[in-house]
């Protein structure tokens, strides 16, 4: 089968778990085991909340042709269950033609690996949606203690691209919804952020309504006011840059910074989209009511 394009970089899911001790195959011979269905129990760290009917349709055809070619993988909950970590689109399959067991890998994984696993699982076979993959990464972010950086390691995702993904949580909840329906993409998402809640509901129906391009949303958004015009820059310096992206990460909001190598003084400014993002930035500058 031939491997998608995934933004992963070079870090598959064969990569992640062969990296480590832990996640040695238990049957000695390496080969699948056929496990009772009753006995899988969904994993609690799946991102995808949606599953697209047309496609399940279709591999349900081609497992009532062919069978499971690929198993899928498992781990031990306790003496008898197992826990499913990859492959809940042919476990629903099966369940769906009636099947009692299905084709199973059973792997010793640590519960980072088995969500991480889950998070790249999705990502490389079937696009998540944004929101999808942008909930994945906060939920790891918050249970393993995950700074951005080690995410991007972890991942073989960029910093910028997390970062970008985890903004997307701060927008209206109408919106969010419209993105996760894919009515809207991502790129118009990103241009509603600098918008008030009331305001990106309106910008998003317009989207919907009238069918504006990503540029046409953008181009309405800085006439109205809500994002800065663009001006001629003098480049930064590198270490400005670096020192930006680094309290940005950390923030989770953008950061200018504005420095006079001649007086040796300037100003920082942080930019937020709405007073969810402000409160939050507050906490973590350790501001307390």
């Amino acid at each position: 089968m031939a491997k998608r394009k995934s933004g992963l970089g070079n870090k598959g899911v064969e990569v992640l778990l062969s990296s480590s001790k832990s996640n040695k195959i238990l049957s000695s011979d390496e080969t699948s085991l056929d496990i009772e269905t009753s006995l899988i129990k969904a994993s609690p760290y799946q991102p995808r909340k949606n599953f697209d009917e047309e496609n399940l349709k279709s591999l349900i055809e081609s497992i009532r042709e062919q069978g499971v070619i690929q198993p899928i993988l498992v781990r031990k909950s306790d003496k008898r269950k197992y826990e499913l970590i990859a492959g809940e689109r042919r476990l629903r399959a099966v369940k769906i033609l009636g099947h009692k067991k299905i084709p199973a890998i059973i792997k010793k994984i640590t519960n980072e690996s088995a969500a991480i696993y889950a998070l790249l699982e999705n990502v490389q076979r079937e696009d998540l949606n944004p929101i999808e993959e942008a909930l994945g990464l906060e939920k790891l972010i918050k249970e393993f203690k995950f700074t951005q950086d080690k995410l991007a390691k972890k991942t073989g995702k960029s910093r910028s691209h997390i970062a970008n993904l985890i903004r997307l949580l701060s927008l209206d909840k109408y919106v969010i919804k419209l993105l996760s329906q894919k009515k809207i993409d991502m790129g118009h998402a990103r241009a509603l952020l600098s918008l008030n809640p009331s305001s990106q509901k309106l910008y998003a129906d317009k989207v919907v309504s009238q069918k504006l391009s990503v540029r046409d949303i953008e181009k309405l958004v800085m006439d109205s006011g809500g994002s800065p015009k663009k001006t001629t820059k003098v480049k930064k310096d590198a270490h400005i840059n670096s020192i930006e992206n680094q309290l940005r990460e950390k923030l989770g909001v953008v950061v200018d910074i504005s420095h006079s190598a001649i007086k040796k003084n300037g100003k920082i400014v942080l930019k937020y989209s709405n007073l969810e993002v402000l409160e939050g930035l507050l906490k973590k500058l350790g501001y307390k009511k």
